[in-house]
This record gives structure tokens, sequence and C-alpha cells, in this order.
């Protein structure tokens, strides 16, 4: 699967040349899993086009990549992510301190049954319909709903969508916003600092 040009950014405060900031990103990318094995990166015009800069130093960054062992170069094809690249750190889970929420009890609430929420027929033509588990079709990705029900979809990962996730994120979904979501909007987060909600 090709890695989306859009989950690649420079940082305007960022130290150091453009070629090293292109480095560092590929590598933290492939360091915190983001990037795996076998995933296609863009071609150099592609990065370089999206990034406003020079195709020549996308290449250098890829070269010096290639170099050690973080991509390899398929013919004309272009730049992967090496099977020889460094392995993601395994996280171990966080100690508890004094100052961590115990939301056990912070939240001991139990939401279920109740009221159905109810709503006017013409809800969509309020300027401000803030109505309950409904998505604004302006801010809805469709292009990746559609790829995320397509996969869910095939056989490969038919048990993941019908598996019951009443008591936790479906982890499908979650990996989906780490790897793909979180890193066009510059925000880099690991799994378990990951919370679903709806509304």
């Amino acid at each position: 699967m090709a890695i989306s040009v859009d989950t690649f950014f420079l940082n305007p405060d960022a130290q150091g040349t453009l070629q090293a900031q292109i480095q560092e990103m590929i590598a933290e990318g492939i360091l915190s899993g983001r990037l795996r094995v076998g995933e296609k990166l863009p071609s150099s015009r592609k990065l370089a086009a999206h990034l406003g800069i020079s195709r020549i130093t996308v290449t250098l960054a890829y070269t010096e990549l290639l170099a050690n062992d973080y991509l390899i170069s398929k013919g004309r094809s272009g730049y992967y992510v090496s099977e020889n690249a460094p392995v993601p750190p395994t996280y171990a889970p966080s100690q508890k301190s004094a100052d961590t929420v115990d939301w056990s009890s912070a939240i001991v609430g139990c939401y279920c049954g109740g009221d159905t929420p109810r709503k006017p027929q013409d809800w969509r033509d309020y300027r401000y319909p803030f109505i309950y588990g409904q998505a604004d079709a302006s801010l809805f990705d469709h292009a990746n709903w559609r790829l995320c029900a397509l996969r869910a979809l095939g056989q490969k990962d038919f048990a993941a969508l019908t598996n019951d996730y009443f008591d936790q994120d479906d982890p499908l979904l979650v990996e989906y916003i780490a790897r793909h979501t979180l890193p066009r909007r510059g925000i880099s987060a690991r799994p378990e600092e990951i919370l679903i909600t709806l509304g």
C-alpha cells in the first residue's frame, strides 16, 4: 500500500537542512510504527511538490535513508520501507503516578437506557444542528471512509468487522487514526493515547 503524501509535512520551526528534516521525518515514521515494512513512499517528484521544495532535496534524503537501510529501491517502482529498517520500540504500559486520573471513579454514571433522543424532521436545515450521533457531511472524510469500508468488507478483515467491541475501541480504527488521520494534522500519538467518542 502506498503512503499518502498528505501524511508528510515540514515544521517551519525545525532546525537543520531540509534534507535532514525529511530524513528525520521518515525515520521517525518508521520507528514509531506509522510507516511499515513494504509500504511504498511517495515519489520524489510528488513529495517535493507537496512540500514545496526541490526534487533533488527529496532524492538526496531518500538516498541517505537507502544507505542506512531504512528504505529499499525497487527498479523503476520507487522507494519502500526496508525489511532491515530498525524495529519500532515496544511501549511498556506507563506506571500510575500520583497525578494520574482514575477514570473508573471519575466517571461513575452508567449512561444506558433512558430517553431516546428526539430530533426535528428538518434538523439538517438548522444552521448549527447539535444533534447527537450525526456527522457533518461537509467535514466528513468520504474518501477515507470508502477505503476503510472496502477493507473492512473484504474477507481478510471480516472477523474484525463482526467482533463485538462494546467494552473497547475497535483496534483497526484506532490504528488507522494513529497512522493516517493524526499525522496529516501534525499529531503523533500511540494507540493507547487515542480515545474514540460519539457526538
